[in-house]
Formats: C-alpha cells, structure tokens, sequence
C-alpha cells in the first residue's frame, strides 16, 4: 500500500488496483466496525457481501511485490542500490506513519480527559511499550492488547509491518541472487509459506490473529507479486502473457472460483481454510489480475482500473489507510454520540461524511506532505 512511485513513472492500472484495494479494506472496515447486525436485515446482508474486504491488503501486498521487485529487478547492478532504495522508501513510508503515531502519543498525553468524555468506548490506553514498538514495525509480531481509541488508530497497521520487514529482506536477495536462482526461490517461498501457516495453525500455543500478520506467513503474496515482476521484464513471458489472454482470463475465472468458495464456506481471515490456502488462492487471483490489466490493455480490467475516480482513491490511499478508522470513530462519536454503525439514514449519512473526510484528508496529505516527500527521495538516483 505504500509502493507508489514518482508522478511521472506512474501506471493507471496500477493506480486503479490500489484504488480497488483501499476501497475494499475501507467498505469493510466501515460496516464491520458496528459488530453483528440482526439477521435478515439489510446492514446484515451488506456486511455479507463485503465479507472479504479484508482481503484488499493481500491485493497491496502481490502490488508491493510487482512493484518494489520491479524497480529492483531494474536497478540491481547499480552502485547506488540500497542506498538509494531506502531512501526512497524512507521519505515515502516513514514521515506520515511516523507523525501519526506520534499524534496519537500526542493528543492521549494532552486531551486524555476531553477523549475519554466523547469516546465511545471509555478506554484510552496511555502511551507505553505497545505504542511506542510501533516505531519499530513490531506490530505484527508481538499481541498487541488494542482497545478503544488504540484499537481504531493502530491495528490495522500490522501489514505496514509486513511490509516494511519486506522492504529490509528483498533487496538482498534480488541483489544476491542470480535470475534462476531468485526464480527457485521465489517458487520455495509460494510454496513454503502456506505449510508454515499450516504448522503453526495446529499449534495450540500459536496466537491465530499472530499467523495472519507475521511476514513470514504472508511472503507468498510478496513473492508472487516479485514473480509477476520476473515474467512481466522477460520478453519471451511477455510475449506469451499477450498473445494467450484467454488463457489468462481462463485462470482469473478459475481463481475467481476459488475465491467465491472462501467467501461462502471460510471468509474470516482466521480461519483454518483461509489461513492454510486461502491467502494463496486470493494472491494469485490479484496477480493474474495484474496481469490482466497490464497485458490486455483494450481489455475490460485495464478499462477499469484506467477509471479516473479509482485511480484518485489508489493516489491518495497510503494516508486513507492509516486513518480510516479513527476518521469513522470521531465523525460517529461526535455527531451520533455512538459507535459507528450504517443501520438508519443518519448513521449511513455519517459513514458516508467519515469517507469522504478520510479521502479529503488524504488528498490534503498528498499534496502538501507525501508528493513534496516523494519527489524529495526521488532526487536520489539509480
């Protein structure tokens, strides 16, 4: 979710596939929030459809592998190679997620009591080991005890962490290992990663939530999106990818498939179906959809992901993410007085005002805070 390169270099379909992302982990998130809704009813039926939302992180992480992959494929003879990756990613990932959680230390430590007054929860963990490990990226390898307004701003940022233990791992092993070599690799990790999560789901002592969010167990969506880069810069790939489109349409209906018996027998992302082949059957479907969208460029997915409103929402996403939550939290819990819910007009009306406030925020991000950062670590070359 945070792989966005310089203005200039930009894919649309890209972009658009971002957009897809945030929007599916925003929907969901914001009809999840409210918890259970009664049977039959039409926020039941809703939050049904978009039971998968979710997933939208798995389709930011095969777009970080594609694309970090790429840019490294690219430049890996190049003397200035890490330095100049990490400095990229540095002025891209590190001063927004930085300033927000520093934020959160911040208004905890000055408006502690006004918050506790307009939350909804009552609870308001103070600064502490859990918040300041954020710092690290160690979210998604240690619990994190979230509750009330912590819950909101910080624990979906877990994939953050993965992806920022990617970003230390990957240009490594692109630097260090020859193109066949990385290809072996590559097709280890596919295949490793779902029978650790297999191992680790039938060991009792192993926290469910933990399996999801380690970097380890979510390599194969990293790494498939690092082989959809291998193909794309062969020629001799490339050239097949376009010119066997039915093949790849035949195996995005096959995958879709796939997806649509997890959406209806093993949705949850704790699930045992999910956590043992579900996250690769979903990286899969996002990479041939990837694909798709770059090979077929007349094509009805790269027509789509071409939509300007998606690929507004795709720009802007990185702050979108991280604030979504506590934007929906603070619009309900000042206007409605109540935990955010979509089950009357009002509260649908205030769902809507928290989306499109997140994505004003962000644009407003964007503009005065990421781009100037982004073309400053974009003065850093190859």
């Amino acid at each position: 979710m945070t792989s966005q390169s310089d203005s200039s270099q930009r894919i649309p379909e890209l972009d658009g596939l971002r957009g897809v992302a945030i929007l599916s982990v925003l929907i969901y998130h914001y009809l999840e929030q409210q918890g259970p809704t009664p049977p039959h009813s039409l926020t039941h039926y809703a939050q049904r459809l978009v039971l998968m939302g979710w997933s939208g992180v798995d389709l930011f992480f095969v777009l970080s592998g594609f694309l970090i992959g790429g840019i490294l494929l690219d430049a890996r003879e190049s003397r200035s190679y890490f330095s100049t990756f990490y400095l990229r990613r540095f002025f891209r990932i590190i001063p927004i997620y930085y300033l927000w959680t520093a934020l959160y230390i911040l208004v905890v430590s000055l408006a502690s009591g006004f918050l506790l007054r307009h939350s909804n929860s009552g609870i308001l963990p103070r600064p502490d080991f859990f918040v300041y490990a954020h710092f690290l990226f160690l979210q998604n390898i240690i619990p994190f005890p979230y509750a009330g307004v912590a819950g909101a701003w910080f624990s979906h940022l877990w994939s953050l962490a993965v992806e920022e233990q990617f970003y230390l791992v990957s240009p490594v092993l692109i630097r260090l290992l020859s193109g066949r070599s990385l290809k072996v690799f590559l097709f280890g990790v596919i295949a490793g990663a779902p029978l650790l999560r297999a191992y680790l789901r039938f060991d009792t002592a192993i926290n469910r939530t933990l399996i999801t969010a380690l970097m380890p167990c979510r390599a194969d969506s990293l790494a498939i999106g690092i082989l959809a880069a291998v193909l794309w810069r062969s020629p001799s790939a490339r050239g097949w990818l376009t010119s066997h489109l039915g093949t790849l349409y035949a195996l995005l209906g096959a995958f879709a498939l796939s997806v649509a018996a997890l959406w209806k027998w093993s949705p949850d992302s704790n699930t045992t179906g999910m956590q043992v082949a579900g996250l690769s059957c979903l990286a899969f479907f996002y990479a041939t959809l990837l694909l798709l969208a770059l090979a077929h460029a007349s094509g009805p997915v790269a027509a789509v992901m071409r939509m300007g409103w998606l690929c507004e929402a795709g720009r802007v996403s990185y702050c979108m993410y991280i604030i979504h939550l506590v934007v929906n939290d603070v619009l309900h819990a000042f206007l409605r007085h109540s935990p955010p819910a979509t089950t009357n007009a009002r509260a649908v009306l205030v769902t809507f005002a928290a989306a499109f406030t997140t994505y004003a925020a962000a644009w407003l991000s964007w503009h005065v805070i990421e781009h100037p950062l982004v073309r400053r670590g974009h003065a850093y070359k190859y």
